[in-house]
């Protein structure tokens, strides 16, 4: 679920920044730039291609994102359990003394 709420915030922010990288600058095209920003980027897609233009390449996204949340909850929960062991065999070497 995670994975679907990271990407899903922010897939269109991703999807603006491919945009304006594989746009030619106004420089590079002799003309008027085509996108002023990643919001100029969002607003003119979505006039142009509808609103789902913008989750373009979520799969991928997805795919990428979905694996690295898995990764991050299990590392997390087997460090805290460490950090458990951890705490009791101190207060155990602690209560010794």
């Amino acid at each position: 679920i995670t994975g679907v709420a990271v990407v899903g915030a922010m897939q269109p922010f991703d999807f603006a920044a491919t945009r304006l990288v594989s746009t030619p600058t106004a420089a590079e095209a002799g003309a008027q730039a085509t996108f002023s920003g990643p919001l100029d980027v969002i607003r003119k897609s979505i006039q142009a291609e509808g609103v789902l233009s913008v989750y373009k390449g979520v799969s991928a996204n997805y795919a990428r994102f979905g694996p690295y949340c898995v990764l991050v909850f299990l590392f997390l929960e087997q460090l805290r359990a460490a950090e458990i062991r951890l705490r009791k065999w101190r207060y155990a070497q602690i209560a010794q003394r």
